[in-house]
């Protein structure tokens, strides 16, 4: 990571734009942080000068925009600056200081287009230009990532894992703790989920492809009037394979691998269930199903699926119970990383009241087995 950085930062000493500079052509990519923003097939090219939609920009470099009709002035609010575009002017402010564009900003399909080095530069970006690939690219060392629940607002830097908060629209954002975010390439989307009574579950999360593996990373919050309740963040890895889809999860909770933790109806904390006491296994489990009754948690070293019963803490080992016995001889001596294995293992597929459906592959070859689970058993 430190040689990375380094190489950035002398390709942006040795290749940024003056705030005056044209940009380049129609064919030109718009990256950001060397990643596809999507800015390319929404970009103009207006008297030579590359223009962007406000809004599509603004989201990318991790602000939030509203729209204040009497002044014609699209404001942008992050944890570090407070941005004012007016329309079809050059003129603008950041941070209460008055700042001037290259060129006056633009409707254009219904939408406010800016010009492209000069609003980067302006939203606190800068802009690196690789002339043997055609790229623009825009370098945002913060990387704030934000989203909003219930008038709510928060950000997080990918850059340090520091997080901010907003009560309402017309607060500033304040500095509420961090995350313990390990440096990647990678960027992380952010998730808000209302827990319920002035609560919030935040999940700022990425999945990437390498290798023939699935890497999952997310570190999630639970939040109650700018104070954080709770964190918790999982790392998982595993080959990559076709995943069967899964039945939609109806309890928010918090997991590591290996604990999870159940949130209550009013947004404070349930059942902590200790995943090695519970099971015996000392392994990382990822969570597949959640319910009020019941969650369903699997190995990843044996892909082996246990049910949590949450009222006694109780559980079992659905591999073991449902896969019959001449099946379970071979699934015993099964390495939970082969995606040979992954695609045939236990799944559950339809639940009607206490009722579990699953199907699961018999090895090293057959059909496909239907078999059923009553939680009523437990």
């Amino acid at each position: 990571m430190k040689k990375w950085t380094l190489v950035l930062g002398l390709l942006a000493a040795t290749f940024t734009l003056s705030v005056g500079t044209a940009s380049a052509g129609q064919d030109s990519r718009i990256l950001l942080n060397y990643s596809d923003t999507g800015l390319s097939s929404s970009k103009v090219i207006v008297d030579g000068t590359t223009m962007v939609p406000l809004k599509s920009l603004a989201a990318a470099m991790g602000y939030t925009l509203s729209w204040d009709q009497a002044s014609k002035t699209a404001k942008l609010i992050s944890p570090e600056r407070e941005i004012g575009f007016i329309s079809g002017s050059k003129s603008l402010k950041v941070n209460g200081a008055a700042s001037t564009l290259a060129k006056p900003t633009r409707i254009i399909k219904g939408g406010m287009y800016i010009p492209l080095v000069s609003g980067v530069v302006a939203l606190g970006g800068k802009i690196v230009y690789d002339k043997g690939s055609s790229t623009l690219n825009i370098v945002d060392e913060p990387r704030y990532v934000t989203a909003s629940a219930q008038g709510r607002t928060y950000w997080v830097s990918q850059k340090n894992g520091d997080l901010y908060y907003r009560a309402s629209v017309k607060g500033k954002p304040q500095r509420m703790g961090s995350l313990p975010l390990k440096p990647s390439a990678y960027s992380y989307g952010l998730v808000i989920t209302d827990a319920g009574k002035g609560a919030d579950l935040l999940l700022l999360s990425e999945q990437h492809y390498a290798m023939f593996n699935d890497f999952s990373n997310g570190y999630q919050a639970l939040i109650h009037s700018g104070t954080i309740l709770k964190q918790m963040d999982y790392h998982f890895s595993n080959s990559s394979y076709q995943q069967a889809p899964r039945l939609t999860t109806t309890q928010l909770y918090m997991t590591d691998g290996l604990n999870v933790q159940y949130i209550n109806g009013d947004g404070s904390l349930g059942k902590l269930y200790e995943l090695e006491k519970i099971t015996g296994v000392t392994d990382d489990f990822t969570v597949e199903y959640a319910a009020a009754d019941v969650v369903l948690i699997r190995s990843l070293a044996t892909v082996q699926l246990y049910a949590i019963n949450t009222e006694t803490g109780v559980a079992t080992n659905l591999s073991a119970k449902l896969i019959s016995s001449e099946d379970w001889q071979e699934w015993q001596r099964t390495d939970g990383r082969d995606p040979y294995i992954l695609t045939r293992m236990l799944v559950l597929t339809k639940r009607t009241g206490d009722v579990l459906t699953f199907t699961y592959t018999p090895l090293p070859e057959g059909k496909a087995k239907t078999v059923t689970y009553n939680l009523a058993s437990q």
